[in-house]
Order: C-alpha cells, then sequence, then structure tokens
C-alpha cells in the first residue's frame, strides 16, 4: 500500500470515527481541556488531557497487593497473558518513564518493579508528540509515585504476600523543607506467577513425523532488589534542579516441570512411542545502576526556559542461563544442554532544550537529544553426551558479539491556544548508527535518518463536548537480543534464533476522543486506527524430528482500527460502577512464506463495581472479557476472567489492610493454536488456582503546613523529559 493510501485511509476513519459522536453540552471554558472528570466529589478511575489518559491507582482496588500492571488491567484494551506480559490494543512495544525518567528495566518488566501502593497515577500517551523518543508503537507508559506534598517528614511502608508465595516489601522516606526536598527508598520483591501447562505438538522433517503431548506445570518469578535515592531544588522563581539514584539487582527465573508421551512414525517402520521427564530453566540475572540528573533554569518573568538534562545506566554484570534436561522414567539422563550468555551493557542519554514563549498561551520549544547504547558479551552452550555421560562444550558454537547505538535527535515543538482550540504540532529528526560484530558469524553496520512527525488539536464546545485528535510516526527498532542469530533453548523441543537482518517496524497512529460529564454519568470515546509496516514476530517451524525452531522475522504489515467506549456512573452514594469496552478490527498480509494473511475482529469489555461498605471499607468486584487474537501462523482464543477485592482503612487512613482474589472462578485459560504445513502445535495454559494476596500499607505524615513559597511542587507532571 503506498503512502498516500495510507494517509488517506486514516484520514477517512477520523472523519468516520468524529461524526458517529454525540453532541454534549461543557463548561465554556478553554481550559476544560486539562481538566479532569470528576464524579460527586471523587476522581474517575480514567480521565484525559490533551495527549494522554490518566489512571488513578487508589481507584483500583484489585490492584492492592500487585504492581503497575494490576493498576492497567483496567484500561480497555490492556490485555495480560498468563506470562505477566502486558499488551496494549495489541502490542506488547512502549516505553516505561517512572516519574518523567526513563525506567533503568524495560517492558512489562519494568512495569512489575513498582508496586501499586507505591503508584499515584499511570499516564498513557498512546500518540506522544515529537519531543518524545520515537520507540514503541503503542506509546509511552509513565508512572507517577506518591510523594510528599508539605513540609517535614513523610514515610511510606508497603508489603504484600499471597498464595502463589508472594512476597514483596518497599519503602521510602521523604524529608521536605522550603525549596529543598530529600529522599530515599528501597524495594525487594518476589512475585510468582504459575500455570498448568498442556501442549499436543506435531511437526514433520525428513519424512519423520513426532506427535508429542506435554503435561505439567510452569513458572516465571520477578525478583527485583533495588534502592533509590535522590535530592530535589527548586526556589520556585527562577531554578529547578532534581538528582537521582538507583541501582540493584534483578532476577527473573522461569521454566517448567514436564512429562513428555511421544509418538515417532517413520513409515515403512512400525510407530515407536516414549514417555520422558523435562525439566528446563531459564533465568536472566543483571545487576545494574543507574544516575539521572535535571536542571532547569526559568529566565524571565515571561516564562522561557533551559533545560538540561542526562542520565548514565549501566550493567556491570548480566548472564542469561538456560538449561533443558529430559529423564526417563527410571531417571537416567537422556538429552540435556547448557547455555550462558553473559554481557556487559550501558547506555547514556544527553539533552539540551530552549523553550520560548513567544505570546501569553504560544511555547515554541526547540531541543537536541543524543543516546548511545554500547553491549558486549559472549554465548557458549554445552550439549549432553550420552556416550560418555557428562555434557560437553561446542566450541564451533561459542560466539562472542559487540553492539552499539548512537542516535542524534533534533525536533521542535509549539504549542498553542485560541479561543476554545488547544494544539500542538512537532518534528524530530533521528539520525541513527547501528554496529554489530560477531567475529564468529557476521557483522551489520547501518547509518540513516528518519522523520517523525506529530500533532494534537483539541476542541471544547458548549454544545457537543471536548474533542481530542493525534498523530504520531513511531518505529520498534529491535535490540541486540533479537539480532543474534544463533540458538537457544526455550525447552529441549523449543528453539529460538535471532535475525542479523531484521528491520524495524514503523507505525503511522492517530487518534480521536470524545469525553462529556452529564450530572454523575461520565462518558468517553476514543476511536484510534493504527499501521505497521514490517511487522515482527516469530514464526515456528519444524527444526527436527519432534524440535521445532522459533524464528523471528518481518512477517508482514497490519492495519488495526477500533473503538473504546467508557462510561463511570454513580448509580447511588456507596456504589460506582465504570463500564468499558473496545472492538478492533485487525487486517494482517504476510510477505513471508509461512505465513498467513488474516483479517478479524476483536475486543474486550469490563465492568468495574466500586461498593462503600462502610466510611473506612471499601469493595470491588469486576468482570472482565478478553477477545480472541489472530496470529501470523494461527489464533489464541477469547476468555472470561472475576476479581474481587476489599480495603479497610485504619488510624485516621495511616494504615491500609487489602485482600484481592484474583480469577475467582477459575475462568482464566490461555488457548492458542499455532498451523503451518509441516507443523501443528496446540497450547493450554490455566493459572494456578486460587490466587489470593494480602497488602499492608502504612503511611506516616507529618500534619499538613502551609505552603511555603518556593517550595517544590508535589503535582509536576510528566511534560516530555526523557530521563
Amino acid at each position: 500500500m503506498t503512502h498516500k493510501k495510507t494517509i488517506a485511509r486514516l484520514l477517512l476513519l477520523t472523519c468516520l470515527a468524529q461524526t458517529s459522536l454525540y453532541a454534549q453540552q461543557i463548561e465554556p471554558s478553554d481550559t476544560i481541556l486539562m481538566r479532569e472528570v470528576s464524579i460527586n466529589g471523587q476522581r474517575s478511575r480514567i480521565s484525559y488531557r490533551l495527549d494522554r489518559q490518566r489512571i488513578d491507582a487508589e481507584q483500583v482496588l484489585t490492584a492492592q497487593g500487585g504492581t503497575a500492571l494490576d493498576v492497567l488491567r483496567a484500561v480497555p484494551s490492556i490485555t495480560v497473558d498468563a506470562d505477566g506480559q502486558l499488551s496494549y490494543r495489541g502490542s506488547q512495544n512502549f516505553q516505561v518513564y517512572v516519574d518523567g525518567k526513563l525506567s533503568p528495566l524495560t517492558g512489562s518488566e519494568a512495569l512489575r518493579m513498582i508496586t501499586a501502593a507505591s503508584i499515584r497515577d499511570i499516564e498513557i500517551l498512546t500518540t506522544p508528540s515529537a519531543k518524545y523518543k520515537t520507540d514503541g508503537d503503542v506509546g509511552i507508559i509513565n508512572i507517577v509515585t506518591r510523594r510528599s506534598e508539605t513540609d517535614g517528614w513523610d514515610v511510606a511502608v508497603n508489603g504484600t504476600t499471597s498464595t502463589w508465595g508472594t512476597l514483596s516489601l518497599d519503602t521510602k522516606i521523604n524529608y521536605r523543607t522550603g525549596h529543598h526536598n530529600i529522599y530515599i527508598g528501597g524495594q525487594g520483591s518476589d512475585i510468582h506467577n504459575k500455570s498448568q501447562f498442556e501442549q499436543e505438538k506435531r511437526t514433520t522433517a525428513d519424512g519423520t513425523t513426532v506427535t508429542s503431548y506435554a503435561d505439567g506445570t510452569r513458572f516465571r518469578d520477578f525478583r527485583t532488589y533495588i534502592g533509590q535515592g535522590g535530592y530535589e531544588y527548586d526556589d520556585g522563581k527562577h531554578h529547578h534542579l532534581s538528582v537521582d539514584l538507583q541501582g540493584g539487582r534483578t532476577i527473573n527465573p522461569r521454566g517448567g516441570d514436564m512429562t513428555y508421551k511421544t509418538l515417532t512414525n517413520t513409515p515403512p517402520n512400525q510407530p515407536i512411542s516414549a514417555i520422558y521427564d523435562s525439566h528446563d530453566r531459564y533465568k536472566l540475572t543483571k545487576y545494574l545502576f543507574q544516575t539521572a540528573a535535571d536542571y532547569t533554569w526559568r529566565i524571565n518573568e515571561r516564562g522561557d526556559e533551559l533545560n538540561a538534562s542526562s542520565r548514565l545506566r549501566y550493567d556491570r554484570f548480566s548472564e542469561e542461563y538456560t538449561e533443558s534436561n529430559m529423564f526417563s522414567p527410571d531417571g537416567k539422563r537422556q538429552e540435556g544442554t547448557r547455555g550462558y550468555e553473559t554481557e556487559h551493557h550501558w547506555d547514556c542519554d544527553g539533552a539540551l532544550s530552549y523553550k520560548l514563549h513567544y505570546r501569553h498561551e504560544g511555547t515554541l520549544e526547540v531541543g537536541y537529544q543524543y543516546t548511545t547504547y554500547s553491549e558486549e558479551g559472549d554465548y557458549r552452550i554445552c550439549y549432553w553426551d550420552l556416550p560418555e555421560q557428562a555434557f560437553v562444550w561446542q566450541d564451533d558454537l561459542y560466539a562472542p558479539f559487540y553492539y552499539r547505538r548512537q542516535t542524534h535527535s533534533t525536533y521542535a515543538q509549539i504549542n498553542d491556544s485560541f479561543g476554545r482550540f488547544q494544539f500542538d504540532a512537532g518534528l524530530r529528526t533521528d539520525h541513527l548508527r547501528d554496529d554489530m560484530d560477531l567475529p564468529t558469524i557476521t557483522s551489520r553496520h547501518r547509518h540513516y535518518t528518519e522523520l517523525y512527525p506529530s500533532a494534537h488539536l483539541a476542541y471544547a464546545s458548549p454544545a457537543a463536548g471536548t474533542f481530542t485528535l493525534g498523530y504520531s510516526r513511531r518505529t520498534n527498532r529491535p535490540g541486540i537480543w533479537k539480532l543474534e542469530p544463533y540458538i537457544t533453548y526455550e525447552d529441549y523441543h523449543t528453539r529460538i534464533i535471532g535475525n542479523p537482518d531484521l528491520r524495524s517496524e514503523y507505525i503511522h497512529s492517530v487518534e480521536l476522543s470524545w469525553r462529556k460529564t452529564i450530572g454523575t454519568t461520565a462518558l468517553m470515546a476514543t476511536s484510534f486506527a493504527r499501521r505497521r509496516t514490517g511487522v515482527v514476530d516469530y514464526i515456528r517451524r519444524a527444526y527436527d524430528a519432534g524440535i521445532t525452531l522459533d524464528s523471528i522475522i518481518n512477517a508482514g504489515n497490519e492495519w488495526r482500527e477500533g473503538l473504546e467506549l467508557q462510561a463511570v456512573a454513580k448509580p447511588s452514594s456507596w456504589w460506582q460502577v465504570t463500564v468499558n469496552g473496545s472492538l478492533s478490527h485487525y487486517n494482517y498480509r504476510a510477505t513471508y512464506e509461512g505465513c498467513t494473511s488474516a483479517h478479524a475482529w476483536t475486543g474486550t469489555a469490563g465492568c468495574i463495581n466500586n461498593f462503600r461498605l462502610a466510611k473506612n471499607t471499601s469493595m470491588q468486584l469486576d468482570g472482565h472479557f478478553v477477545g480472541g487474537e489472530y496470529l501470523p501462523q494461527g489464533r489464541e482464543s477469547a476468555y472470561v476472567y472475576f476479581d474481587l477485592a476489599a480495603r479497610q482503612t485504619l488510624f485516621d487512613d495511616k494504615l491500609q489492610l487489602g485482600l484481592v482474589w484474583h480469577d475467582i472462578f477459575h475462568t482464566a485459560r490461555y488457548h492458542s493454536l499455532r498451523t503451518s504445513a509441516l507443523l501443528n502445535s496446540e497450547t493450554w495454559v490455566r493459572p494456578t488456582f486460587p490466587s489470593i494476596a494480602l497488602s499492608v500499607s502504612y503511611r506516616f505524615r507529618q500534619p499538613a503546613a502551609k505552603a511555603k513559597e518556593g517550595a517544590l511542587r508535589g503535582e509536576a507532571e510528566f511534560v516530555g523529559k526523557d530521563f
């Protein structure tokens, strides 16, 4: 499809979505564009601004004892799979920031690091402006943590345990006085995911067909030990300075214990059956350190600003270990592998920007950003030698590697408002240099320049409501872990290989939203369209008799168009209900042999009931439906689940007790099917039952005092710094 057709289709979808929205009355003020919806004095679970939506974490009772992942389950189009991986509008590619600073971890791993009790809000930017980094096709998720707003001490402690054996403890101590704020904290957590696993797989290779049936348990743990400290200074007039330090260790083990029943058929020989016990293990360990500094100088009373920022992250050691073991019923080892990938990693960012207030409502911002990312290490593997009864190193598979990516970016961004209109527009230029050297295998070197425009428009009408329209172009650039062209083991029957020729995905996104409060009911509607070219996915094929290989490729192009709806009502003083849903159309055009073009509808639905049982007692009952999804080689089935939560506050809200029962009717089942000419693989995953979490939170604050002139702003929002 040509670029002209792509743009025309985006414009057509936007026009159709706009004509489908009904007019409602709003307050006659352009400040409504930045105002959050409230219902009878309560903040709404989800509120909207010009370029983002905001989730109030305190309103999500079912997230108690959980993490940022559990808070985000309340958002339409967000799903979390059996392995704890978050998808938004069908994608797992997003950036994560914490208080406006890039997280030292990435993706779902970063979201699991932040406990729900320490979160005030979560902001989602689906069409980020040009001043933001361009990675992540569904945008940016920014975690806004709870912070002290008055002088004195603020101490918070949160702990959690569950029937899955989850344990977590985090604390933060904050002292604020006048222009100064000092904080220190730490987190230790061991989060568990457990599930029952079944898989039936048939592969054909070299005239041999192997049918295997696996039955057992799988687990995935997330262990995080992070310390943090920082200092902030704000004189309230000209100078703002912040310095943040983080360091610690993360350990992410996963694995499974299975019984395999296999039937091997090689005509004209008689079929051979066998039974094996399989034990596979994977562990990723990181020792990391990150420091970030930010300085803003407000030059004059007009509000012109000069900003300088920097961030350095260093992983002094990271090891990825894989192990597969296959035993006969009498306990004798038949097969086995042990793989080690060790690496050192660092990345550094720097930025300089200037914001000009050319008139009271208008600003022009220009900036330069620099990012460098480096990683070096090696990979080695050993196999079990059955005759020798020992593991033997495979020296011919030893693979040292070096990877470096440098990005130089410039951008210009304009923001302004005229009456009921508010808008921003920007253009970003990224110049990249990618260098990858694998001396024993291959090398790749690329230099290229790309343009990324963005625009947002908001309009508040007394007759219709508040409308926002946004557009941005973004990308998903493959990291070194997707480029490495050597085989690693997920388990003995499943192997994975990277692709050094993998290209970036490119995404055009457009979004139109409408919102309105009518009496005690808040209504929101969002239509979106996303065009992805060069979609990156894993393709499974028969590698050997009974063994499959997952290869990562640019599988095709994708259109996804959808509508998200939400209504928040308060039928009585003690009951608030949120009903949301999404419906999207998925159109996938395969460009790689072995992939299948497909188009289908999918969606989600949720009903969230909050009950105020007493002054200090609340309860929440949720019901969720997750629609099926098509894959390049198959599909995933739909399922439903229900959560129940209760919260009790004591001692003037200083102490909170929370109890959450996830999937109370044990209906969450993850079923997937992959098919090709020589492969048929069907998988069933069902989380271990029950999953009940108990959380305890205590917060001590000195009595609120009148804010001093020049005191730090506790409500500062994420405004676009990359670190």
